[in-house]
């Protein structure tokens, strides 16, 4: 099969390996198309560590190939979406319902759960992102983050519900629970920033502030009816701002999603006592923050999401249902398509932020 390998940093070729075969609990995927993630394009240029050779890709839509032994919920010829939450089901934060949180998820590791690979070439083992490595005609997936999706909905629409999408969306739906009427600033108007603003507005917000660096961001932000106002800035012009749009009060929420050093500051500055401040996103490993504590004694609330604190099997489902009803229009924040040997140039046109939400179609 054709696979695009990464074997040093900034570099990426497609390469010819032996299709993946699935082992117990594991799910053969014939893929579709697969999301482009800035996450990818972070373990590309060396700024999460990952081992290499390896193959990138973690937002898989496609159709299952094959099925591994003791897999009971997915069928040969389901259409499918890869999660990159995988979960063992029998952890302390698995039974306790923080399935993002699994103990036995091995993330950035390359392997399977079981710490081995199912991709070889010639006698070297090959690492996949996130259990998928779906950049390629097929992969092995745990089956505990592949999830059923009706064979009418578009994979390429889609395939952003394996993080990216996921990850707005349930930041502001189901970590934050964004109540109706509530106020919101985004930090950040790419893909995962501007789920984050059609969830909240799903969730009944009546004020969305879109923050960014980028004009054209923004101006997507606001065609896309999922922003009410947009700021151009950083740090203190941006707190400003924000109290001038809010009635001097702040935000009732500021969601983080950048991860750059001073992102999480402005968010948490920018809320009203009594306010929450979500941190999504992490741009560097090496990133840190710090808060004025008598500030943070007003009430306010802190806390980060780990891909949106989803559950996949229940919540990408209603993702899906509400695209389906138009309330999730999630097709729109899809903005170029590419084909397998394109994709490095994905990858470049995402660096320097001329795409907003790419896809590769296999």
């Amino acid at each position: 099969m054709r696979a695009l390998v990464t074997r040093a940093r900034d570099v990426l070729e497609v390469e010819e390996l032996p299709e993946p075969v699935p082992a117990a609990g594991e799910v053969k995927v014939r893929l579709v198309a697969t999301g482009v993630c800035h996450t990818d394009l972070s373990v590309l240029q060396g700024h999460l560590p990952t081992p290499r050779p390896m193959v990138l890709g973690h937002e898989g839509g496609g159709v299952v190939e094959e099925v591994g032994p003791e897999v009971t919920d997915v069928a040969v010829g389901d259409h499918v979406i890869c999660s990159i939450i995988t979960s063992c089901g029998t952890c302390f934060q698995c039974l306790r319902g923080d399935v993002p949180l699994c103990e036995r998820a091995v993330t950035f590791a390359g392997t399977m759960p079981d710490g081995t690979t199912r991709l070889k070439s010639k006698d070297e083992d090959v690492y996949t992102l996130f259990c998928q490595g779906t950049l390629a005609e097929y992969a092995v997936v745990p089956a505990s983050a592949v999830v059923v999706v009706p064979a009418t909905v578009q994979l390429d629409a889609l395939a952003g519900l394996g993080c990216a999408f996921s990850t707005g969306l349930g930041a502001s739906m189901i970590r934050a629970t964004v109540r109706p009427g509530s106020s919101v600033v985004v930090i950040g108007a790419g893909g995962v920033g501007l789920a984050t603003m059609m969830g909240a507005k799903a969730m009944g917000a009546t004020q969305v502030i879109a923050v960014d660096l980028a004009q054209h961001k923004l101006n997507k932000a606001t065609s896309l009816a999922v922003a009410d106002e947009t700021i151009e800035g950083t740090g203190d012009e941006v707190v400003a701002r924000v109290l001038e749009l809010t009635g001097e009060r702040g935000a009732d929420y500021a969601f983080d999603a950048v991860g750059a050093n001073g992102t999480l500051e402005t968010a948490m500055r920018s809320t009203r006592p009594g306010g929450e401040a979500v941190a999504i996103g992490v741009m560097d490993s090496s990133v840190t923050a710090t808060f004025d504590l008598f500030t943070f004694l007003m009430h306010k609330r802190r806390t980060g999401t780990y891909a949106g604190s989803i559950v996949p099997k229940r919540d990408i489902p209603m993702f899906v249902d509400l695209h389906q009803q138009g309330i999730l229009k999630l097709d729109t924040l899809v903005d170029a398509r590419f084909s397998l040997d394109e994709a490095p140039r994905a990858f470049e046109r995402l660096a320097a932020n001329d795409i907003t939400k790419g896809v590769v179609l296999l």
